[in-house]
This record gives C-alpha cells, structure tokens and sequence, in this order.
C-alpha cells in the first residue's frame, strides 16, 4: 500500500507519439503499435489521425533545414567532415506528407523517457542490434522510415503537443485531469481508443 501511494504521489508527464506513414500504411502493424502503447502503461489522452501538406512537414521540421551532418558512411568513405544537412530534411519533409499518420498525446511518469526508450535508438542498424525489442528494432526500415516518432524533451513535447493538438490546453489539463489520471479515476474508451475520465463514460 505505501508503494502504491508512493507511485501514485509522482505527476504524470505529457509526451507526444507520433506514428509515422510507413506503419500507418499496415493496419495490422498500425494496431500491434496501439497495443503496445497500452501494454507499457501510458495513458491515451488524445489521438487522431491526419494527413499533413508538405508545408506541415516544412514547419514541423524547421530546425532541421540548416542542420550540418555525416553520415556514418561519408565517415568511412572519407568525405569532407561537414556535409549539408539538406538533403536528409528534404527527405524527411517528403516521406512525412507522403501518407496518414496517426499522432497520441501520451500521459505517464516520465512520459518522455519511457517513450524514447520503447522506440529504440533513431538509426534502425542500431536498434535491431542493440534494441531489438524495441520499435524501430522490430519494424523499422530506414533512418527515415523508422516507425514512430517522439519528444526529447520538455520543452520539444510542450512545442509539439501544440503542433499536432493546437486545441489542447497542457496547464488545464495538468490541473483538472492529470489528478484523475495519476489516480485512475478514468476508463479506456475501446471505440475512441483513448482514456477518458469515469465521469465521461
């Protein structure tokens, strides 16, 4: 009873999901995924699906236009030490505005954390030897198309909860619900497939 009341005393944290269009694509993939969030206790407090224009993907990834990179490959065959990082963007852009995807807003103790730790590292060589249990591990595909996507930090979840769920209010709902949450006064709503309050059923 004292872990139980010691668990329950540590405030949820908000984090945003996003699966991108490669998974989407398989429905069956596309709901091994949804399980998988479910069974790693986080709470679903929104999720939709949408289709982005490819100024969406542009705004979304604006911090990436300029970036300088290499590439383990440019590293081994030589080439010069800072490559434009434009390339890798326009990729990125293309491939996200290529197709739906599904964007969660998840709730749990170190939301963040957890998140990252169940997608496995960025680049999907790496995951599939060091984290083969992991999503990008099992189901990506390229440093691109690795599967999902998710916050680093505090400051990116606040920027891109925003991005995805403008409507949403983080300092309303860390007030009014988060309480409810953290204390699971709240039920999962199969047909919505996101958890709601108890008195909302």
């Amino acid at each position: 009873m004292l872990l139980t009341a010691r668990r329950l005393s540590k405030v949820l944290q908000l984090t945003l999901a996003v699966i991108k269009p490669d998974a989407v694509a398989h429905p069956v993939m596309l709901e091994a995924l949804h399980q998988r969030i479910l069974d790693n206790n986080f709470f679903i407090v929104k999720c939709k699906d949408l289709v982005w224009r490819r100024q969406d993907s542009e705004r979304f990834y604006a911090e990436h236009s300029g970036v300088i990179w290499r590439g383990s490959w440019e590293k081994r065959l030589g080439t010069p030490a800072l490559e434009d990082g434009r390339f890798f963007y326009q990729r990125l852009v293309e491939f996200m505005s290529s197709g739906p995807m599904r964007a969660y807003l998840l709730a749990r103790e170190d939301a963040i954390r957890h998140w990252r730790e169940l997608m496995g590292p960025t680049k999907v060589f790496r995951a599939r030897y060091t984290a083969p249990e992991s999503i990008r591990g099992q189901f990506g595909l390229t440093d691109t198309r690795n599967t999902t996507h998710g916050s680093d930090s505090i400051e990116s979840a606040r920027r891109e909860i925003d991005f995805f769920f403008p409507d949403f209010c983080m300092e309303e709902w860390m007030d009014k619900e988060e309480p409810l949450f953290r204390s699971r006064q709240i039920h999962y709503d199969d047909q919505k497939q996101i958890h709601t309050l108890s008195t909302q059923s």
